[in-house]
C-alpha cells in the first residue's frame, strides 16, 4: 500500500526536540483524455475506488484531488460522476517532486 507519509519530510522542533511531519503539498491534477469517468454507486467510497482502479486503497487522495473533493470525507453521493486519473504514476512523481525537492 502506498504510504504518503513514509517519504514525508520530518522536522525537529529546536526547543522541544519533538519530531513532526512537514505539511504535505499536493499537485494539481490536469484533466486528460485518458481519464476514466466513473458514476458512483451506493456504498462506494474513495478508498474502494482507489483499490478498484489502482489496486491500492492508499491512493484515494488522487481521486479526491482530481475531483476537488473535501479530503476529510471519503464517502460519496450515489450518481456523482468522478474523474479517475489513469496515469497515476505522473501524479505520484509530481507529489514526490513537491515534497522531496
Amino acid at each position: 500500500m502506498y504510504n504518503r507519509y513514509k517519504e514525508a519530510n520530518q522536522k525537529t522542533h529546536p526547543d522541544t526536540k519533538k519530531r513532526y511531519y512537514k505539511p504535505s503539498l499536493y499537485p494539481d491534477i490536469e484533466e486528460k483524455d485518458t481519464d476514466i469517468i466513473h458514476t458512483v454507486r451506493p456504498g462506494e467510497r474513495l478508498d474502494l475506488l482507489a483499490y478498484k482502479y489502482y489496486g491500492d486503497v492508499g491512493l484515494w487522495w488522487v481521486i479526491s484531488r482530481a475531483n476537488r473533493l473535501d479530503p476529510s470525507d471519503i464517502g460519496l453521493d450515489a450518481s456523482t460522476e468522478l474523474r479517475i486519473p489513469k496515469e497515476v504514476g505522473e501524479v505520484l512523481r509530481a507529489y514526490k517532486s513537491l515534497n522531496l525537492g
